[in-house]
């Protein structure tokens, strides 16, 4: 009796071992699933071909030394910025008429929510406009062959190759021109020349497969991956 116990042992444990083996292996090679946000719309609100692969979730403007001097986390709000606490300003005066530029450092923070549709050839590319249109400019042409439409790239594509679910934050410089102006009561105050700016997210590749002749992707923001539109930023002193 005492051997066909533990002959029945050890056949019991072997099994279970084994289970517990295929359980983890079928673990290890799960795809991951794109989350929820990923089911994103054109800019008409229709579907979107493909699926978004980010979330920004915000972004913070940095001064001087990296303090935080404000952060946004949708579309169509403002920002303060004090040309003072600029990590560069061009101008300290207060002299009417006169322009400054102030440069900060903006901080993007992006969440992955879907696999790429398509692998990046170079990299993600962030980008901006100061075109009031916001999400709704165009892919018109700046020069022959350019692609990116009515907007600017801001520095190299950025690797984004973190998991489903996780966040990286991203780093770049913007500057901002501005005018001083006699705003009476206030006295001489710096005025940006720019009412609203707006940041947005590529694939390099996944952004050109879309039909960029008809709606709704003849519009920019049909085809990026996220966007923040119509940020007011404001320079004061």
């Amino acid at each position: 009796m005492k051997t066909s116990h533990s002959y029945f042992s050890a056949v019991f444990s072997v099994s279970v071992f084994s289970l517990l083996t295929l359980a983890f292996s079928c673990t290890d090679h799960d795809v991951p699933v794109n989350l929820p946000e990923s089911e994103c719309t054109a800019v008409d609100g229709s579907p979107r071909l493909y699926p978004c692969e980010f979330v920004v979730e915000s972004i913070t403007f940095l001064g001087k030394d990296g303090v935080d001097l404000g952060m946004v986390t949708g579309s169509s709000q403002n920002v303060a910025l004090s040309r003072f606490l600029a990590k560069s300003n061009t101008n300290t005066g207060s002299v009417v008429g006169t322009n400054g530029a102030a440069k900060f450092d903006l901080r993007m923070r992006i969440k992955r929510v879907a696999s790429p549709s398509f692998p990046v050839a170079v990299g993600y590319l962030i980008g901006y406009t100061h075109n009031a249109a916001g999400k709704m400019i165009l892919h018109t042409p700046s020069s022959p062959g350019d692609t990116y439409g009515e907007r600017t790239k801001i520095g190299s594509p950025v690797t984004l190759d973190m998991p489903i679910g996780e966040s990286r934050e991203v780093t770049f410089e913007q500057t901002y021109p501005y005018e001083l102006v006699n705003t009476g009561p206030s006295g001489v105050k710096p005025i940006a020349f720019f009412s609203s700016t707006s940041y947005f997210l590529d694939n390099d590749v996944t952004t050109l497969q879309f039909n960029r002749l008809v709606p709704p992707y003849f519009y920019v923001g049909s085809v990026v991956e996220d966007y923040y539109e119509k940020l007011g930023i404001r320079i004061t002193d």
